[in-house]
């Protein structure tokens, strides 16, 4: 139920439309004439009606809504509810020696809030995404249902507004074939891997050598760049297969600022070895690792990876430099 005074008389949001409901949930507390469902989307249609506005809404707007679904700090009416029972069924000590929920509980504030995820978006929605879902993992038990939905509708709000988020494809105008390959090694490095940029100059092989060590293993990616406006061919996954076969390389990685081809999509699956990531499957990539704000950055992003790649090459080169001292 709502966060105002049970006296008022329960109102069935159920039937509105979307901006309807909307409006209700927006009205602040103390002038709202009913109790009704604001901690979550009242059903499914009114769930994906709003999903399929998210363009025209603002930032704020959405944090605004954001903010009803997530749990403050304080208490929620479930938690006498719960005390209760542990109280009966001899499970109150148990509950407070091994959960810190059960400690919060006896002093009167079950909930740390989850409020402050809002302060990710729009730049770092992954982080957000991580944070919440590690929060319903931690209370499962003891959130109440409406509650446990409410959260789960602010994953969906979030993967749908931000890590699903396409840029136009002219965001990429801005850059230098060789500029988009340190984009993409931008984009390796930030989900763990070390990573280098092969000459200009190279002879077959790859455009971005990316390698992991998972244990006493060495994921070894080998990633051709192509920042091209036309579809991407089979010749060029052919060409990238065989690579990989000869070196024994974990996997091959296309990634292009367009398209792929049906035949180069076909071949890609038949071989197994090798991945293709085109725009959209790229802007997600970027929103995931990079931060939505990606497109706004990529002068920077590019600079500090060139940076990067210049300073490890220095360093292998010449073992002895103390690159602090020249900070």
């Amino acid at each position: 139920m709502a966060r105002i005074s049970a006296e008022k008389p329960y109102l069935d949001v159920k039937g509105l439309q979307i901006d309807e409901w909307l409006e209700l949930v927006f009205t602040p507390e103390k002038k709202r004439k009913f109790r009704f469902i604001d901690y979550e989307f009242p059903t499914d249609d009114l769930c994906r009606s709003y999903i399929a506005s998210l363009s025209v809404r603002s930032d704020a707007d959405i944090k605004n809504l954001l903010r009803c679904f997530l749990i403050p700090t304080g208490g929620l009416g479930h938690d006498s509810t719960i005390l209760h029972n542990w109280c009966e069924s001899d499970q109150l000590l148990e509950q407070i020696d091994t959960t810190e929920y059960g400690r919060r509980l006896i002093r009167g504030h079950a909930w740390e809030g989850i409020t402050w995820i809002l302060d990710l978006l729009p730049p770092w929605p992954q982080f957000a995404v991580n944070a919440l879902d590690a929060y319903i993992r931690a209370h499962a038990q003891v959130l109440p249902d409406g509650r446990f939905r409410g959260l789960c509708d602010v994953l969906t709000v979030i993967r749908a507004k931000y890590l699903s988020a396409i840029q136009p494809k002219e965001v990429m105008e801005c850059l230098s074939p060789r500029e988009f390959e340190f984009l993409i090694a931008a984009l390796f490095r930030a989900k763990g891997y070390k990573v280098r940029v092969t000459s200009q100059s190279r002879d077959g092989g790859a455009d971005v050598l990316c390698w992991k060590h998972e244990g006493i293993v060495v994921e070894k990616h080998l990633v051709e760049c192509k920042h091209h406006a036309g579809a991407i061919g089979v010749p060029v996954v052919r060409q990238l297969a065989g690579v990989v076969s000869e070196t024994g390389a974990s996997k091959g990685v296309v990634v292009a600022s367009s398209s792929f081809s049906n035949p180069a999509i076909a071949f890609a699956n038949k071989t197994g070895r090798v991945q293709l990531i085109d725009f959209t499957g790229l802007n997600k990539e970027l929103n995931k690792h990079i931060g939505t704000r990606w497109s706004d950055r990529l002068p920077e992003i590019v600079a500090i990876e060139q940076r990067m790649e210049a300073k490890e090459v220095a360093e292998c080169a010449n073992p002895s430099i103390n690159t602090d001292a020249t900070r």
